[in-house]
């Protein structure tokens, strides 16, 4: 019912204002021909409880409707309609033009003077949004804010607003599917592979691996990806290999970043070649954020330094 009567009031209130400047200039707004609904905005007969006809535009009508900055094909698009206000006597008092953004999100309201709009003929009864109003003077005007007090189903601001809380709502839920279920799948499926390409090589006991062998030795966490080499090896106080300084990245020894890493977290091979072939559990991106190994520091808290699986 109050759309109903908004539509019928915006109707006989767009007659009154006698801001209708009727040109008879065509008009090509760059729909497609046949596509009437796009661009269209359409004057035509009503009978109300008046003896007399009368002839206007639907608010609704109106709603989504391009405003144009002038009747030629050079014009240019500036916004369009988002809403109608209309006064007390029933004259259309300004309409909400959204300014900016894509598809609607990201826009700029403004109440823009209904006295500011023409209608400029583009067919019989078919009409398009003209205002003397300029893209910039549009952005750098105030932002109209829709009264909290107005029920939200009302507003299309308001399903603009609603759609970017359900987008910003997907893309909270996706990071938290992400580190939950997808990023523990794909490790699973990373540790499932890389098993696969270490099956035709000899896996030896770290123990026989001489500390000679280990330092330079390349470490891969998969066939193809060789994360650094072994600098050093750390011994703990019972002379067993606690952990490794892996140098981590660089180019050529430049840049690289020393990690350590518990030593029961490596996986040694002997290929086919008898080459020693290194193994570690952990991505690229864990060994990029862990702490830089610092022997003063590792003395006081090996555990915090150390990268463990």
């Amino acid at each position: 019912m109050i759309r109903q009567l908004l539509a019928t009031t915006a109707l006989v209130a767009t007659v009154a204002t006698g801001a209708i400047a009727q040109s008879n200039t065509t008009v090509n707004t760059g729909a497609e021909a046949g596509d009437t609904q796009a661009s269209g905005l359409y004057e035509f007969e009503v009978q109300t409880l008046a003896p007399n006809a009368t002839t206007g535009f639907l608010a609704t009508n109106m709603i989504g409707k391009a405003v144009m900055t002038g009747e030629t094909d050079e014009a240019e698009e500036i916004g369009d309609i988002n809403d109608v206000i209309i006064g007390r006597d029933g004259n259309v008092r300004a309409v909400i033009v959204g300014v900016g953004g894509f598809l609607g999100l990201g826009e700029k309201e403004v109440a823009l003077d209904f006295s500011r709009l023409s209608f400029a003929s583009e067919s019989d009864d078919q009409f398009m949004v003209v205002s003397d109003a300029s893209r910039e003077e549009l952005e750098n005007a105030k932002s109209y804010e829709r009264p909290d007090y107005i029920p939200d189903w009302m507003s299309t601001s308001s399903v603009r607003d609603e759609m970017n809380k359900i987008s910003d709502g997907a893309k909270s839920t996706y990071e938290t599917v992400r580190k939950e279920a997808i990023d523990p799948a794909k490790k699973h499926v990373d540790e499932a592979v890389n098993s696969d390409w270490t099956s035709e090589n000899t896996q030896l006991d770290a123990r026989t691996v001489s500390t000679e062998a280990l330092i330079g030795a390349d470490v891969y966490t998969s066939q193809d990806n060789n994360i650094g080499e072994i600098a050093q090896i750390l011994i703990g106080e019972d002379g067993q290999a606690e952990a490794v300084v892996i140098d981590v990245g660089g180019f050529l020894g430049f840049g690289e970043k020393p990690v350590a890493v518990s030593f029961d977290s490596l996986r040694m091979f002997e290929t086919e070649n008898g080459d020693l072939l290194v193994t570690a559990p952990f991505t690229e991106e864990e060994l990029e954020n862990a702490t830089t190994f610092e022997a003063a520091s590792y003395k006081q808290n090996p555990d915090s330094l150390t990268l463990t699986r």
